[in-house]
């Protein structure tokens, strides 16, 4: 992150509207591998994607809070214009504490939302994405799906859990507002599923504040309710 403006001087430099995203990555060890890799490119796919959108570079803003490393939630990518963000490197090992990293995410988009607010500038209704391939180990995981499926029930966030291969997608489920359901990826096409997010969320940052958008899933993901 070196030679990227803190997010002050972000909001200072640009009071454009934002849609905040935030990426809930598991980097435990059973993504070990062609996951972790092909992970690790598709994030690569997204930087590249947003910078190239003069919308989006602009009006879309990251962060990414990775699971596993040291059985912990981490935030690995604090809140950056996607014209400054640069894809981190994900190593893959412990377990899933995914309990926590959605509690991680939340608390990192209210602080994120807070700064804008104080800044007087507009943002429209923030994403999370949630990736896993497995299930949440922490104890307390069905709390913090509490939270965050009560976060989308209320409009405060669009959630999308995102089941890799071996996931459970009913306890991803718990994460989102009845009836969404769970994506589930197929294969590895992380790359391809960035590029959607970011063109997805390029569509939201033009969006009037409060709009409601249509969103579909690519053709390497299908719906499970």
């Amino acid at each position: 992150m070196n030679g990227i403006p803190g997010l002050e001087a972000q909001l200072e430099e640009n009071t454009s509207q934002r849609t905040p995203c935030i990426l809930v990555l598991d980097a435990s060890s059973s993504m070990d591998g062609k996951r972790i890799q092909s992970l690790n490119d598709g994030l690569m796919a997204f930087e590249e994607a947003l910078k190239a959108d003069p919308v989006a570079r602009n009006r879309v803003a990251v962060s990414i809070v990775c699971i596993g490393r040291d059985n912990l939630a981490q935030v690995m990518t604090p809140w950056t214009d996607a014209m400054h963000f640069q894809a981190p490197t994900i190593y893959a090992n412990g377990s899933t504490p995914l309990g926590a990293g959605a509690r991680l995410a939340l608390s990192e988009l209210e602080s994120y939302k807070a700064s804008l607010r104080n800044m007087g500038i507009p943002y429209t209704r923030p994403w999370v994405l949630i990736v896993s391939d497995g299930e949440p180990t922490d104890a307390d995981w069905e709390d913090a799906a509490e939270e965050m499926r009560t976060a989308a029930v209320d409009k405060k966030a669009i959630v999308f859990p995102l089941a890799v291969e071996g996931a459970s997608t009913e306890k991803l489920a718990a994460f989102n507002a009845p009836g969404k359901g769970v994506l589930r990826l197929h294969g590895l096409a992380f790359r391809e599923l960035f590029v959607w997010l970011s063109a997805s969320v390029s569509s939201a940052s033009q969006a009037a504040a409060g709009t409601k958008m249509q969103i579909e899933a690519p053709r390497m993901i299908t719906i499970e309710t």
